[in-house]
């Protein structure tokens, strides 16, 4: 198989950068707490840091399989236009929320509208992810290719998935936060352990 664009190399080298700042910035969101209290630093310490680690575990497990696919994505890349240049720069715009909206949600951890906004980037993170995928494996007439169909229908469906967390917020902050738990977990079980939309065919063909 043809090796990725130096183009495409370039693209990959930014990303990771930019990805690597995103991380920084969300891990710096975790500060001790001053006052530890009259028993000191024991579980009651710990169960404070809670309503922040929660969110920064979910979106830390998020930006690492993004960032794993990203990198077989771009391996796959043997051309790197306008079109793809901006799909990249869209995804990481939507990358670079990430951290204030697991802020929002580690400061208002059961509230609708912190689980709603922390949803909606979400979404746009895996629309941007789901266009910068037909980028790639679009073929040269810019129509879809056959062996990379079932990647994309995946892309879809956890994009439709991520956008039903916003409405559901407002019925029930779990729901939303358990779609943002178990979403992810479906791109790193077992191929047995899936549903059939999950599993991505194509790819594991190509490796």
């Amino acid at each position: 198989m043809p090796s990725a664009s130096p183009k495409a190399s370039r693209i990959e080298a930014f990303s990771d950068g930019v990805i690597a700042i995103v991380l920084t910035i969300m891990v710096l969101e975790l500060k001790v707490p001053e006052q530890v209290g009259e028993q000191g630093i024991g579980l009651g310490l710990l169960t404070s840091l809670l309503p922040k680690l929660v969110p920064y575990i979910m979106s830390f497990i998020v930006i690492a399989i993004m960032w794993v696919n990203h990198h077989r994505l771009l391996d796959a890349a043997h051309r790197a236009d306008n079109t793809l240049l901006w799909a990249n720069i869209h995804l990481l715009f939507w990358m670079t929320l990430i951290p204030i909206s697991t802020a929002f949600v580690g400061q208002h951890l059961f509230e609708p509208v912190a689980i709603a906004a922390y949803g909606f980037v979400l979404t746009g993170r895996s629309t941007a992810f789901t266009l910068l995928r037909w980028c790639v494996t679009r073929d040269e007439r810019g129509m879809l290719s056959a062996r990379y169909a079932a990647s994309v229908k995946k892309s879809v469906i956890a994009t439709v998935i991520y956008g039903a967390s916003i409405p559901l917020a407002y019925i029930s902050v779990y729901l939303s936060m358990a779609i943002f738990v178990i979403l992810p977990a479906l791109f790193v079980l077992p191929d047995f352990l899936l549903p059939r939309w999950a599993v991505n065919a194509p790819e594991k063909r190509r490796r």
